[in-house]
């Protein structure tokens, strides 16, 4: 049996185009030879014999007496030396016109080794073209191999390749597009498999499309350049008309098809919210260094660089308006959620907005309240006003509490909690357990605390954020007011590194906050020998380089002074004399004229330093086990840290703990200088605000120095209870 199917394919001259027909058949032998007829189809009776091409034996149809869509009933006639066959099927008229933009694409902070895999096929082969995704995390690249930076911006220039991401990047060329969307992996075994998965992906991505093109990125962006892409650039071209398909850019495809850029993804993060309104309202400037940095950083440094952009601008926002209390929300629409907030000293108050006495928990230093239909992105002023009520929580009876959304049981022979209402997941808990009622919420008392706090319908953190402004609390009630406009206001976020910076900070970090406008580093040439390279990543940058050796070595030069053009680099190669003591050395070459340092570390050994008595250069001296402290105490978690190395070597230590103790640990990272075979303490803080409730967490940290990495075992952060 034959079988006979249309395609979208079409061959020959633009002029006269004929669609193709792909032609099947487990028993043809030697030539093929076939025609296809029906009404308005014509086709050659008496053509060559077919050649087998990646879908088939391959036809080409005149279909020109038909609209693009049309259903045309057909029939193939297939003749070999194992006789004549005969189908019937329906020929589908196909859309000529349509391309096909392949795209090779590579993330800026892909291995080296790939991005540099992706450079030299475009040297090679002229067809190929890739996008450079991520183009803000490229400088890692850039530092690492100076003399690549002129190819690449021919490159660009030539219009071979097209950089994607931030605007902020040290190529220095304005991307087009924020993001490149996923694509196809084309996996395959032959280049006939590889055409048939790209056809097979462009009739599907062909459907959504309101132009006759199609993007396809291609691969992982992570993965050395996919061998089928150029093949299928040379190839298909040769065989059909339309679908063209090529190696391509997404420029291509959004200017050739007239396709609409898609916008830049907004942050609407609660801090990118309170910092645009802080700006717009004080003149402060809007912390962009610090967003930026917070979006690719460890989820801990995000929460905490976004923590205090939120508290700084929420602080200078909350400065224009005169109240006890400003409730803010970030959110899109009205909100209404529970707030707290934390006085100076215990005071008995209440709560009132616009004169209406509203209910309220106060719990030693903390006022807890409800928040009702504060304005979408805007925020409510309230009052805290002295008086002579017991606020506070009430013992009760039973097991059991409610809300307005919730009813939870506690039942001691099923051990672990019921939620009665809405889906909610039944939190643990384990007895004895004690009930307690206030006038905005009850809560269960176990080994955990469980609140349901009435009209709040989650068991989460609030959406609201709530401010204790500068105004005392006091009776009466708040006057409507507005905010008070100002020339100028305090920074709302860092905006540069506070500490030296590891040249080779890609190892542990993001970009440093705000960007490394210059950079150094240094490349082991031999046991004596050493080349140091300066490179601007920005402006032009004058500075100098400094090294820094161990005790009883020498170097041809100490000090080198680099003036460099915007984006240039320069090297200097140095010899060094060393001692005769065998050991590990650090050398440290430092670059100097940025408000902040970079520094390099190379670890350079004097023979046979370790050959029967290998010496850690880097280890963890003592950690402790348990850091315990009661509510409204803290505690020091001392890392101590030693070396074995013959020199002094920087440091960094970063606290790694589960997000809830995020507010009560820190900060997350501590420098300092290891002396040389000495030891170093490092200092984080535990404390656990007086309003803080009994738990738990496992945490270790983690010390970088220069490449070398260790980790502490792990640190029982505890609030007793």
């Amino acid at each position: 049996m034959i079988a006979a199917e249309s395609t979208e394919l079409f061959v020959g001259p633009r002029t006269a185009l004929l669609q193709v027909v792909r032609l099947s058949s487990p028993e043809q032998a030697g030539p093929v030879h076939a025609h296809v007829s029906g009404p308005g189809l014509h086709s050659p009776r008496h053509g060559g014999s077919l050649v087998l091409g990646p879908f088939g034996y391959e036809l080409g149809v005149d279909v020109s007496a038909h609209s693009p869509g049309a259903v045309v009933p057909a029939q193939a006639v297939v003749r070999s030396a194992a006789g004549e066959e005969t189908c019937t099927f329906s020929l589908v008229v196909g859309s000529p016109g349509w391309t096909v933009h392949l795209v090779g694409h590579v993330a800026g902070d892909a291995p080296f080794d790939v991005v540099r895999a992706h450079l030299d096929l475009a040297l090679t082969d002229p067809a190929y073209r890739f996008a450079v995704t991520s183009v803000e995390l490229l400088q890692p690249y850039w530092d690492m191999f100076p003399e690549h930076r002129s190819v690449l911006l021919r490159l660009i220039s030539e219009g071979r390749v097209e950089v994607v991401g931030s605007e902020s990047n040290v190529v220095g060329v304005a991307p087009l597009l924020a993001s490149l969307p996923a694509g196809p992996s084309l996996v395959a075994s032959s280049l006939a498999e590889a055409e048939r998965s790209v056809y097979s992906s462009f009739l599907e991505m062909r459907a959504g499309t309101s132009s006759p093109h199609v993007m396809m990125p291609v691969g992982s962006a992570r993965d050395a350049p996919n061998p089928w892409l150029t093949a299928i650039h040379h190839d298909w071209s040769a065989r059909y008309t339309w679908p063209r398909i090529f190696c391509s850019l997404p420029r291509d495809y959004y200017v050739r098809g007239s396709v609409p850029v898609p916008p830049a993804p907004l942050d609407d993060s609660p801090a990118a919210l309170f910092a645009s309104h802080a700006a717009r309202l004080t003149g402060a400037a809007f912390p962009s260094a610090a967003l930026e940095r917070a979006a690719l950083a460890h989820p801990r440094e995000a929460f905490d660089l976004r923590s205090e952009v939120v508290a700084r601008s929420l602080a200078a926002l909350t400065s224009t308006v005169d109240s006890s209390v400003t409730v803010w929300n970030p959110s899109s629409s009205p909100c209404t959620d529970i707030v707290s907030v934390h006085l100076p000293e215990a005071l008995n108050v209440h709560v009132e907005f616009d004169g209406v006495v509203l209910p309220t928990l106060v719990d030693g230093v903390t006022v807890t309240f409800l928040a009702r239909d504060v304005p979408a992105r805007g925020w409510r002023t309230y009052s805290l006003v002295e008086d002579d009520v017991d606020h506070g929580w009430k013992r009760g009876y039973g097991t059991e509490i409610a809300s307005t959304h919730y009813v939870l049981s506690y039942d001691p022979i099923a051990s672990l909690v019921a939620v009665d209402g809405p889906a909610l997941e039944a939190p643990r808990l384990i007895g004895p357990i004690s009930v307690w009622h206030s006038e905005v919420g009850e809560k269960m008392v176990g080994s955990t605390t469980i609140t349901l706090w009435h009209e709040v319908g989650h068991l989460g953190p609030s959406s609201l954020f709530a401010v204790l402004g500068s105004r005392s609390p006091a009776s009466g009630t708040l006057p409507s007011v507005a905010p008070r406009l100002s020339l100028a206001g305090p920074p709302l976020g860092p905006v540069s590194p506070e500490a030296p910076v590891f040249a080779r900070y890609w190892l542990h970090e993001p970009a440093p906050l705000g960007g490394l406008p210059a950079n150094v580093r240094l490349e082991v040439l031999g046991p004596t020998r050493l080349r140091v390279v300066a490179m601007s990543d920005g402006p032009e940058f004058s500075g100098v380089v400094r090294l820094s050796l161990p005790d009883g070595w020498s170097a041809s030069w100490e000090s080198l002074p680099v003036s460099l053009p915007a984006g240039g680099h320069v090297s200097a190669d140095l010899s060094l004399e060393p001692p005769l003591t065998p050991g590990c050395y650090p050398v440290r070459a430092t670059l100097e004229g940025l408000p902040f340092e970079v520094y390099d570390v190379a670890l350079l050994t004097v023979p046979e330093w370790d050959a029967d008595e290998p010496v850690e250069v880097l280890w963890v001296a003592s950690s402790p086990s348990v850091v315990s402290v009661e509510p409204g105490e803290s505690a020091l978690v001392r890392v101590v840290v030693a070396s074995g190395a013959h020199g002094d070597l920087p440091v960094q230590a970063r606290l790694l703990s589960p997000r809830d103790s995020w507010e009560l640990a820190g900060p997350f990272c501590v420098r300092g200088m290891l002396p040389a075979q000495g030891r170093l303490a490092l200092d984080f803080t535990f404390a656990a605000p007086s309003w803080a409730t009994p738990d738990n967490w496992s945490a270790v940290v983690r010390v970088a120095a220069g490449e070398l990495v260790r980790t502490t075992a792990p640190i029982r952060l505890e609030v007793a209870g």
